[in-house]
This record gives C-alpha cells, sequence and structure tokens, in this order.
C-alpha cells in the first residue's frame, strides 16, 4: 500500500510540483499540502486547483514538521535552496528533488542533510513545453517513467518511500546512479532539446532573405521542433550543470550528421537509405 504523508511541502509549483500535488491529493497519498514559491499570482492558481492547500514565498516558514520536501525548482536553484531549508528539517522527515540533472544535486544534497534527515533524488521524466502551476494535470506521471538516483549514504527507509510516493502517482520507477542518468539524459532528452533549438535557429537565420519562410514550415517541421516552447532559461542552466555529457553526445550527433552529408556529396544513396531504414526500425521500437 502506498505510503502517505501528512505534511508535504512543495518547493517550486510549477507544472511538475502542482502535477504532484494534484496527484498526490487525488491517490490520498497527502494529507496537508504546502506550496512555496515567488510569484503570487502562480501561487493562487495552484491552491484554487486545489495542488496546494495554502502557501509560503519564504520556504523556511513551510518545512517545520514536514514529513515530505519536494524541491520542485528550475534546476539551477534546487541545490542552493536544500542547502538553505536542510538544518530547519526535523529528524525523520524525507527531502527529495524532481530536477533533470542528477550527479552534483545528489552529491551536494547527500552532503547537506543534517543526521536524521535523508535525501532521496529523482527525476519525473514527464512534462511538456508548458509551464506553471495552471498547466498541471493530476495524470501527468501516470505511465512516465521516473529515475531514483540512490548512493550509499541513501536511508533504506527513505528509499521506500520516495519510490512508494512515485509509483503511488502512477510512475514506473528505475533506480540507478546519478552519473549514469546525466549520461542517460544528455542523449535522450538534453540532446534533442540543443538539436532543436538549432533547427530553429537555422530557419530564423534565413527570414532575411526568405521572408515567408515560416509560413512553409509544415507539421514535421513543427513536430521536431515544439519542445523549443520550453523554458529557454531552464535549457541554459541544464546545459551549464550537464556540460560534460552534453558536449559527448553533441560530438556524437555531429559525427552522425557529418556520416549522412558524406553520403549525399559521395551520391552513395542507397546507403543513406539503409541509414534511414535503420533508423525508423529504432524509431518503432521507441
Amino acid at each position: 500500500m502506498p505510503v502517505h504523508f501528512n505534511k508535504v511541502v512543495i518547493i517550486g509549483v510549477g507544472l511538475i510540483g502542482a502535477s504532484l500535488g494534484l496527484a498526490g491529493r487525488k491517490r490520498g497519498l497527502f494529507g496537508e499540502i504546502i506550496g512555496v514559491g515567488r510569484s503570487k499570482a502562480n501561487l493562487d492558481a495552484a491552491a484554487g486547483m486545489g495542488a496546494v492547500d495554502r502557501y509560503a514565498h519564504d520556504p523556511k516558514d513551510a518545512c517545520k514538521n514536514a514529513d515530505l520536501i519536494v524541491l520542485a525548482t528550475p534546476v539551477d536553484r534546487i541545490l542552493s535552496i536544500g542547502r538553505e531549508i536542510a538544518p530547519l528539517l526535523g529528524k525523520g522527515s524525507c527531502l527529495t528533488d524532481v530536477g533533470s540533472v542528477k550527479q552534483a544535486l545528489v552529491e551536494g544534497l547527500d552532503q547537506a542533510v543534517p543526521q536524521g534527515v535523508w535525501f532521496v533524488g529523482a527525476h519525473p521524466i514527464a512534462g511538456s513545453e508548458e509551464s506553471g502551476a495552471a498547466a498541471g494535470r493530476p495524470d501527468l506521471f501516470q505511465g512516465a517513467r521516473t529515475v531514483l538516483t540512490p548512493t550509499r549514504s541513501t536511508n533504506p527507509e527513505a528509499l521506500k518511500k520516495v519510490r512508494s510516493l512515485w509509483e503511488g502517482v502512477g510512475s514506473i520507477v528505475t533506480e540507478m546512479d546519478a552519473a549514469e542518468h546525466d549520461m542517460i539524459l544528455a542523449a535522450v532528452s538534453h540532446l534533442p532539446h540543443v538539436a532543436a533549438y538549432a533547427l530553429v535557429n537555422t530557419l530564423a537565420g534565413m527570414q532575411d532573405r526568405y521572408p515567408d519562410i515560416p509560413s512553409f514550415a509544415a507539421g514535421g517541421f513543427k513536430d521536431i521542433t515544439r519542445i523549443v516552447g520550453s523554458h529557454p532559461e531552464m535549457w541554459k542552466e541544464i546545459c551549464r550543470m550537464n556540460k560534460k555529457n552534453i558536449l559527448k553526445m553533441l560530438e556524437k550527433y555531429t559525427e552522425t550528421l557529418k556520416g549522412i552529408q558524406g553520403k549525399i556529396e559521395q551520391d552513395h544513396f542507397e546507403e543513406l537509405g539503409r541509414l534511414f531504414e535503420q533508423a525508423r526500425g529504432f524509431r518503432k521500437g521507441l
């Protein structure tokens, strides 16, 4: 049976934070839910839709006696806020996050939490290009994968509780090393976003010569570049925090593009077709 948390604090009530509040309430996993954020309008929206019961602007005002604290801010703020609130947390409380880059966060927060407080790194691989509490929905995590990144110092009971939480809101939970997570996410998430930004900027760079070029971008281009609607500031910080792995993936991607370019330059279109068919087959298995 899923674990129940009597008092939950969600710091950062955007798409993920609001969706977690809604899902946890719907599934009966949460008692009182307190949201923490900077924007009153966003917090009012979260309270109005039932994602939180009440809210505060200062995380230090909300965390007293909390069973579960979820760091759901943009990834670049998770570590600093976690370090700020860690000394205030009571024994037995559980701290977790939803950051899409894990190694730096896990290493930093493992060291920051005091004795008797437990941190478990987590990353729900769910979301959309929309942002803010108003985009939240209780089924966001249903059938989505959530990665937990325990370390040698992770408390087994806390790990069990966080696993139960994510399974309770419908996620398929996987555990892996934080460094492995960052490499895999660089390939399947971070690289595609960078590539999509590059595609759109390529088109934008042609607009001086072809002013009407955006009107010719049909469904295929829009499908491929939909994720460019995600928040640019967030993706800038993800690139900063996972720089090494993203650069490795960009090198691999560049090699692949050069290979395709070479097939076209050398009129090796049968070989090119086989490359496309190989990609098509792999895509069908996703």
